[in-house]
């Protein structure tokens, strides 16, 4: 692990010019690269970093490790423990591997995303999928080959060629692994259990994070030039599954959010458990039907129309018990799903119950993964986004089948390059902002568990079933739904901030970490309906009962602040600013 460049104490709080002046000092002597650890004997406590990521995922991975890779001293921080690779493998990586080019993919993506696609981020995006399958397999990642010796693909719905590639049950841990030896090969430090607080900026410039280290139990000041969120979306707020802290955290700091009303529902989601199957699974002759038996028809539907079709079925259930040779690629999921639910997948079927699998809405960002704020040429400088918890176009109102794992890894290393050149000639703030917010979170902390009622474990529970309650008495969207849940939903609110803490220790204080994930969970899910209401028109995974019709005077995207103002942000069109595909 790198190690401290200078230590000094700080006898007093008001001793913030000397601090200062010893911090230029060492700015200046340093290399490009180290990190700074600032360690204090009262009650601040704070480092510095180049650039720090949030995440653990794919593409907080490959963020981190382009970053590295250009220098930059860098953090990787995630709110749980290491190694956990999320949903974005779910249904492989597209890639036009047996194709002439890559027109036939974005064509496919836009139309896929009912043409609200950033088309310059489809074009660039789908061009380096080949290179990105390439650099997998060079790095150790064995894809599933064809009697050519090629990667095999396979036609995912949606998609007009065969052209999804994936390794089995082996996908999401060994792309995990490869990502994980680039991070310690460029020197990552990797910490898992942090918990980030606050984003610490000074007019939309970011200083640093205030974080909850739950390993030692402290909080800390992380002083950074450029900090890169690529945890998760907010698909655990519809379920039991996670709710990422770093997009939250960037809302409250002021950051509008972005095409929020759009999210799509995995079909292969285990029935009463989180457990979301792999669609690769249909390929290898896996079949959807009916309890009694009857067939669900799949073939030729998009994968909205697969889900809605699982969704309509009276009892779905997933057969793959004649999958012949190909079960053998997908031994150690049926030994997880026989261990996690009982269900032996050679010899039973699984019952299934589509759920929220991936939210499109996230923060805005442009091609190089800086977060824009209300126009393409202003950004929040200093910070970018990537993976699940940014908004890069490349969707639109529907993600097509591969894309998801190919945008993770496209804007993570986008993030990680444009963020690695660009703080090799910046200089680090004064540390006064940080150590005022770090006071704050200090504070705030200590009120949290300040609390002589009930549980907060109780608490958290009754607020999510509320959540959950209100979502699902909800049952299409309309102009007289939507505003009656988020009065539901300001209620919900008002209890979500009032939890408190029963865990008085910091450390391993998962307690904690469920109160700020309740609470980020209903303030996502608020501004997924605000912004909602102001779409009046029907697209993609959008669906509106008052206005079932698409409506080209929306064809531009909604952001929604804290405050839940809304505002537009233009859709771009290709290179010379010609359309790719014109709106159809």
């Amino acid at each position: 692990m790198l190690g401290p460049r200078a230590r000094y104490r700080r006898s007093d709080a008001n001793a913030v010019g000397r601090t200062a002046r010893r911090f230029a000092v060492w700015k200046k002597r340093a290399p490009y690269g180290s990190p700074l650890l600032r360690q204090q004997q009262g009650r601040l406590d704070m480092e510095a970093w180049d650039i720090i990521v949030l995440g653990d995922g794919p593409s907080a991975l490959y963020a981190a490790a382009e970053a590295a890779k250009g220098g930059a001293s860098t953090l990787l921080m995630s709110s749980s423990g290491l190694g956990n690779p999320g949903f974005a493998s779910l249904e492989g990586l597209s890639a036009s591997i047996q194709e002439m080019n890559n027109r036939s993919h974005r064509e496919d993506t836009i139309r896929n995303g009912a043409f609200l696609c950033d088309q310059d981020i489809v074009a660039e995006t789908t061009a380096g999928a080949v290179k990105h399958v390439d650099l997998l397999e060079r790095r150790g990642l064995n894809f599933r080959r064809d009697q050519q010796g090629l990667p095999m693909v396979r036609k995912a719905p949606g998609h007009a060629q065969p052209r999804t590639t994936d390794a089995g049950s082996a996908t999401a841990i060994a792309l995990q692994q490869t990502a994980e030896e680039q991070c310690m090969r460029h020197g990552v430090i990797r910490r898992g259990d942090q918990l980030p607080l606050t984003l610490v900026h000074t007019n939309q410039s970011v200083d640093g994070l205030i974080a909850v280290d739950l390993i030692n139990g402290r909080i800390i000041g992380l002083q950074c030039k450029a900090l890169i969120i690529a945890d998760e979306g907010f698909e655990g707020a519809f379920g039991n599954g996670v709710v990422g802290l770093g997009m939250d955290m960037a809302f409250r700091a002021g950051l509008p959010l972005r095409d929020m009303e759009f999210m799509t529902h995995h079909p292969l989601a285990i029935k009463d458990t989180n457990l979301f199957l792999p669609t690769g699974l249909l390929n290898d002759g896996a079949r959807l039907h009916e309890g009694s038996g009857a067939p669900i028809e799949t073939d030729g539907k998009s994968s909205l129309e697969v889900s809605q079709a699982v969704s309509d079925a009276v009892q779905p259930v997933l057969d793959a018990r004649n999958m012949g040779d190909s079960a053998a690629w997908w031994g150690s999921l049926f030994r997880l799903v026989k261990q996690r639910t009982g269900i032996d997948m050679n010899r039973q079927t699984v019952p299934l119950s589509p759920a929220v699998g991936h939210t499109i809405g996230g923060l805005p960002v442009d091609g190089k993964g800086r977060c824009v704020i209300g126009t393409w040429s202003r950004w929040f400088t200093g910070l970018f986004a990537a993976g699940d918890a940014a908004c890069t176009g490349l969707h639109g109102a529907a993600p097509l089948p591969g894309n998801r794992l190919l945008d993770a890894l496209t804007s993570g290393a986008s993030a990680g390059q444009e963020a690695s050149s660009w703080v090799k000639d910046k200089k680090f703030s004064t540390p006064d902002s940080m150590e005022a917010a770090l006071s704050d979170a200090q504070g705030d902390v200590s009120a949290m568990m300040d609390d002589d009622g009930e549980g907060h474990v109780a608490r958290c529970g009754t607020v999510m079933s509320s959540l959950h309650t209100a979502l699902a008495s909800t049952k299409n969207f309309s102009e007289a739904s939507m505003t009656s849940l988020l009065s539901k939903l300001e209620a919900i609110s008002h209890t979500a901030e009032s939890l408190h803490v029963d865990q008085r220790s910091l450390i391993a204080n998962t307690n904690l970490l469920e109160v700020l994930r309740t609470q980020a969970a209903v303030r996502m899910v608020t501004a997924s309906v605000q912004t909602g209401l102001a779409r009046k028109e029907s697209r993609g995974s959008f669906i509106r009962e008052d206005f079932p019709e698409s409506d080209e005077a929306y064809l531009h995207h909604f952001t929604v602040d804290r405050e839940g103002a809304i505002d537009t942000l233009a859709l771009k069109k290709g290179t010379g600013g010609h359309w790719v595909l014109a709106p159809q």
